[in-house]
Order: C-alpha cells, then structure tokens, then sequence
C-alpha cells in the first residue's frame, strides 16, 4: 500500500490501489453507458489522484455513503431527486458536514463527467452547498485568555490525567500542533540536540515540515519521553500497549471530562484544536511576522510567494517560538490567575465557588 492508513479503512486503500495500478484502458472499458462506479473510477484515476493531497478522505465518504446506494446505476440514470435523497440521509441523522462534503464530491464528480461525455447534463449542477442542509457552521473563534492560560496549565496538575495525556495537551498549546500530530509523533522525529521537530510530511497538508523545538517545548517532549516506556516508539504511547499510540479522542475525553465536572476547571469549554488557535493568537500579539507564523503553523504562504519563497525560515521561527515560549513561562509562573488579563483590559475571569475549590486543592 501506498497509501496513509491512519484516518481510513483498509477497503478504501485496497479499492484505490486497484485503480492506481488499473490501466486506463481496463478502467474506461464499458461503452457510452457505464455505471457510476465504473465512470466514478476513471475520475478518481484522472482527476482526484491528481489533484488531492489526501484522496483516500474523498473515497471514503463516497464508499460509505454513495456507492453502496447508486454505484450500480447508469450515470445517465442519476436524477437530482436520487442524489437529494443521499443527502436526506446524512441530514435526517445529524451529519450535516457530512452531507455537505457528500455534496460537494458528487457534484464535482458530476461535472467532470459531463465535460467528458460520459453525461449530457449534471443534474445538480445549478445546486450550491447551501442548498445542502442550509449554511455551513461558522468556523470556530474560541481561543484562551492568559487568565484561561493559567488556569488551563495549573488545572492539569489537580486532574487525575496520565502523564501522557498532561504533557501531551501542554504539548499541544506550546507547539501550535494540532493533536493528531502530536499522538502520531514518534521518538524518532526529535533532535534534541539541534533543537528541531522533523515532522516530515506526516501532517494534515503533506507538506514537508521542521518545527524548532522552544525551552517549554522541550520541557514538555522531555516528559512525555520521561514517562514513557523506553521501549516504545511513539512520544504519546498507549496506556495498555506502548507499542501503539495514545487513541485519537483521548486528549478531547480528558479535556471535555476536567471541563464539564461540577469541580472542574471552571472555563468556557474548548478543545485541543482550540489550544493551536491560541497559539496561533499569541503569536500576532507578540508580533511575529505573518508569513513567519504561517510557516509556523505549516500554512501554505499566500500568493506568488507559494511558489518562489522556498526560505526555511528556521532561525526566524525559532526566535518567534522562543518569544511564545518566554510569554507562555511568564504566564503559567504567576502566582495566580486573577492578575492576568482576561479577554479584554481590565477584565478579570471569574471562576464559581466550586471551580475555586478544586484550584486550591
């Protein structure tokens, strides 16, 4: 397999490999009136493997909820009403991002095949994606104040959390990563000694990444190291089997249990997604250069510059880490949150009685 496995099931490898290593000619062998699986694969062969960075996210969702239900009719068959009631489905049961990206495939799938002759007339072809379970969610803006900071850090102490999942989550707001990459990391991927994070492509947009590793970053690796078993790979091991890495949802479960418990941490709730937006935050307001913390965050740059700066920008991301870092340290060692600014000047997070207690503790 050629193929990344870690978001998808093994039958959506072994059907794309199949069409990786099909001939065209075996493929777009069926006449003028092929079924949708049939023209669907002579896409996937010409268009989608070309273009997407992570087809097999594609093709899952079409195995799952397309193909099983129209794969067998002719193309020429398909009408509005049939692929509706495919949405219908995945709206009725709550998924409605789902159905909006079911959508969104079908309906550039659609088109392709009507370029190509294969269809007339793409029957959705004058539908958008709001017209799909209505408008999109709004993306989410919940990022934490230096109070929260605070509050969030010292929290993890009082919690009866495993040292992995403690670190990990600290982990998560001193590197500006995002969770996954930071369960999937293995012990391989830090050089302590030069002070970099060689992530490779191992990374939601595949492209090629090293991450200067800051003092509190380090602290952070150290003790997930510390805590581990020596003989595992991963920095993030599973409790039970330190061969495989800690679940994907485990960093949500520990947050959302310290956040929802009557003495929990007492703050608004937020995820550790929300922690790389915070990250993301503190670095504007620190003044790190746009494009330094786009590299930072592994953003692709903007415009002609995404194809002529091909500069590292190692030793200014360094100095924009290092700066965090410092701004992260003098946070989390005040004494106590209620100094600290909250979302605006002169602010102050409030904490319940109870929230108050489990602080002290």
């Amino acid at each position: 397999m050629t193929l990344s496995s870690s978001h998808v099931g093994r039958h959506v490898l072994v059907w794309l490999d199949d069409i990786k290593t099909s001939s065209l000619g075996q493929l777009d062998n069926f006449g003028d009136e092929g079924s949708v699986e049939q023209v669907m694969k002579v896409w996937v062969k010409l268009s989608l493997l070309v273009t997407r960075r992570r087809p097999e996210i594609a093709i899952s969702s079409l195995l799952k909820h397309v193909l099983p239900q129209i794969g067998s009719l002719p193309l020429k068959s398909i009408t509005r009403l049939r692929l509706n009631r495919l949405y219908n489905i995945l709206i009725a049961d709550g998924k409605k991002e789902e159905a909006r990206r079911v959508f969104a495939l079908t309906k550039q799938f659609l088109a392709w095949s009507e370029i190509q002759g294969y269809l007339d007339h793409s029957p959705i072809a004058s539908m958008k994606k709001r017209d799909v379970a209505g408008r999109a969610t709004p993306p989410r803006t919940r990022q934490l104040s230096d109070a929260e900071i605070w509050v969030f850090w010292h929290g993890l102490d009082n919690w009866a959390l495993s040292e992995q999942a403690r670190w990990a989550l600290r982990l998560c707001l001193a590197s500006a990563r995002r969770p996954d990459e930071i369960i999937q990391a293995q012990k391989s991927e830090f050089d302590l000694q030069l002070g970099l994070w060689k992530q490779g492509t191992r990374n939601k947009s595949q492209r090629e990444h090293i991450l200067p590793i800051s003092p509190l970053m380090r602290l952070c690796i150290e003790q997930l190291i510390k805590s581990s078993d020596s003989r595992s790979p991963w920095l993030v091991p599973a409790p039970r089997d330190a061969q495989q890495p800690l679940s994907k949802g485990a960093l949500n479960q520990a947050l959302r249990r310290m956040i929802r418990a009557p003495r929990g941490l007492g703050l608004e709730p937020f995820s550790p997604r929300d922690l790389r937006r915070t990250a993301r935050s503190k670095l504007s307001a620190l003044d790190t250069p746009n494009d330094v913390a786009r590299k930072i965050m592994n953003h692709a740059l903007e415009g002609i510059d995404r194809v002529y700066d091909t500069h590292n920008y190692l030793d200014q991301m360094r100095e924009a880490l290092n700066n965090y870092s410092d701004a992260l340290l003098q946070i989390t060692s005040c004494e106590s949150y209620y100094a600290l600014r909250h979302r605006f000047e002169g602010e102050r997070l409030a904490l319940s009685d109870m929230s108050l207690m489990y602080m002290s503790s």
